[in-house]
């Protein structure tokens, strides 16, 4: 069995080679690029068997939120219609609205991460999806989830001081 393919999606050529550079190094996964939605729905398409939709493989996609044609959230939309849960996502954006980001967690995002990133900490989100799926998943939904109570309490501390 090959290496397990993930999809770069990131409308920043830079951005898009750095990461690409920084999951190619692990030497455990194949990495194709896009950058925009429309461009990784095709390069969905290209490599269906790779990214685990007619294979055995299972394959991830590390998405930026903010970019042209489709942004980040109508991927996300786009993809639960068309692949279900047989794709995993990481987010990988600078792009901080919790709002947004409870709404792209109500799929089968496996996890997410604030640019700037630390490389170290997209390796292991990465391992820890090819290791157990759901448990990535879980374990990002509970990291938000509480990322939300903990925003709502110091918001709410704020306006019973003022």
């Amino acid at each position: 069995m090959g290496k397990p393919l993930v999809l770069v999606v990131d409308d920043e050529p830079d951005m898009a080679n750095y990461i690409a550079k920084v999951v190619r190094e692990a030497e455990k996964y194949n990495v194709v690029i896009a950058h925009n939605g429309k461009e990784a729905f095709e390069a969905l398409e290209k490599n269906r068997s790779l990214f685990g939709l007619g294979d055995t493989l299972v394959g991830c996609v590390l998405l930026d939120i903010k970019m042209p044609e489709m942004d980040g959230l109508q991927f996300l939309e786009k993809l639960r219609k068309e692949y279900e849960k047989r794709i995993g996502v990481i987010i990988v954006s600078a792009y901080e609205d919790q709002e947004k980001w409870g709404k792209a967690m109500e799929g089968f995002v496996a996890g997410y991460l604030r640019k700037p990133f630390n490389n170290s900490n997209l390796l292991a989100y990465l391992d820890m999806f090819f290791t157990n799926p759901q448990f990535a998943i879980q374990q990002s939904r509970e990291r938000l989830f509480g990322e939300r109570f903990h925003a709502s309490l110091k918001k709410e501390k704020k306006n019973n001081t003022i």
